[in-house]
């Protein structure tokens, strides 16, 4: 039996690890379904020893870029004939930077049928282990995946879930060990921080309520975990699909968490989830200016920030809401601003980001349409969130220089915490 070995290189700004790689865990599934053993390997400091394999996968974001070069000159030196192919976010935005590794194959896109043809090929001898011929190939040909529950399930044996410290948690207390899920692909929005359409586009699809429910009573017979973290980019897209989600959570007494957009959700859907044993609701509210939430492409208001709020912290679960500064436009004016929404409704959870301009969003490209000084193109220095929950700072606005930007974070976060704890 062929074997292939997942990667995932070491990301140094964590500050725990929290999941899985979850993109993996897919990916893993496909090989086996198509007759492969194997493994993943979750990379970090300590990580001195790679397996044997015949193929060696590796997904890499752009803050990764660095550490997943240095690992295809590894697996060069030490596994020469083996086939190495990368795919992730960073490559599907600049799939011109594979000239500078020693990757023999580059995946943009959404990577499962790309991967079942390469390892097909391979297996019929149409593929050379290793030719010394970079090879790009973008999934966006093939088309999207259209029918989600054709998918097999995440492969969760591989990993070793002891080993991550996400959980569902009700104030300080860990209600259940949690396993990540995501029920759809894609999002309408256009968002300009946002680098997700790289991969997974604007459309969104949506996998059956069946098929979602079984993945999830797999998990709780095999692993034993009644937590799930889902990562759909907008998880009550349609109101009627997840009515019907939680009407199916309820019987299966599991606690969650999601993330969703202030414009998705009314008391309908909140209540619904409530009941369900939804604990968590991560909001994107990102600033309290109109102007910045313009800026931002979010198509929100403040007024629809201020009254998702108060429908989740009126509703019993715990509000989360995610924090952008430094956006385009960022002022000392819209801080204040920002500050005032937070007052008004206090979150229970909280992250502030700094803004990034990450490869393939339009900031990266185009700073100056969008009044942003790049200070650095150097990605290992680019985390939203990092040590301390404090991101770095790679930017500058027309109006806020580095340091501005720095001063408003640490005030962000000291108003923060005095309401409530830092939360990832």
């Amino acid at each position: 039996m062929k074997k292939i070995c997942f990667i995932n290189p070491p990301y140094h700004i964590f500050i725990e690890r929290l999941t899985p790689p979850f993109n993996l865990l897919y990916l893993a599934a496909i090989a086996e379904r198509a007759g492969w053993e194997a493994e993943i390997v979750d990379m970090d400091e300590s990580t001195d020893e790679l397996p044997e394999a015949d193929v060696f996968g590796v997904s890499s974001s752009s803050p990764q870029w660095l550490e997943a070069v240095k690992l295809s000159r590894r697996l060069a030196d030490e596994f020469p004939s083996s086939l190495k192919v990368v795919g992730g976010t960073h490559i599907s935005s600049i799939p011109s930077d594979v000239r500078d590794t020693e990757f023999d194959v580059a995946v943009l896109g959404e990577g499962e049928l790309m991967l079942e043809r390469i390892l097909k090929e391979v297996k019929d001898g149409k593929r050379k282990t290793h030719n010394n011929m970079k090879t790009v190939l973008d999934a966006k040909h093939l088309g999207f995946i259209e029918n989600l529950d054709e998918i097999p399930f995440p492969a969760h044996h591989l990993i070793d879930y002891s080993e991550y410290k996400r959980g569902i948690y009700w104030g300080d207390h860990m209600l259940s060990r949690a396993v990540s899920i995501i029920s759809s692909r894609g999002c309408p929005y256009n968002c300009i921080f946002c680098g997700s359409r790289v991969v997974f586009g604007r459309r969104t699809r949506f996998r059956s309520i069946e098929n979602v429910v079984a993945e999830m009573k797999e998990v709780i017979d095999t692993i034993g975990f009644r937590g799930f973290n889902f990562h759909d980019d907008t998880f009550a897209l349609d109101i009627k699909r997840t009515i019907g989600l939680c009407r199916e959570f309820k019987k299966l007494n599991i606690v969650w968490r999601c993330l969703s957009r202030v414009n998705t959700v009314n008391e309908k859907t909140i209540s619904a989830m409530e009941k369900s044993g939804c604990k968590e609701l991560i909001l994107g509210v990102e600033s309290g200016s109109q102007k910045i939430l313009d800026n931002l492409n979010k198509h929100t208001t403040v007024e629809q920030n201020l009254k998702a709020m108060k429908m989740v912290k009126k509703s019993g679960i715990q509000l989360k809401v995610g924090i952008i500064v430094g956006s385009p436009g960022e002022t000392w004016e819209t801080v204040e601003e920002t500050k005032k929404m937070l007052k008004e409704y206090p979150p229970d959870f909280w992250n502030v980001s700094v803004f990034t301009p990450f490869p393939g969003t339009p900031v990266w490209n185009a700073p100056d349409k969008y009044g942003i000084k790049i200070l650095t193109r150097d990605l290992t220095k680019y985390a939203m969130v990092g040590k301390d929950y404090k991101g770095i700072v790679a930017i500058e606005t027309e109006d806020m220089k580095k340091e501005d930007i720095e001063h408003a974070r640490d005030d962000l976060i000291d108003l923060l915490k005095d309401i409530s704890p830092p939360h990832l």
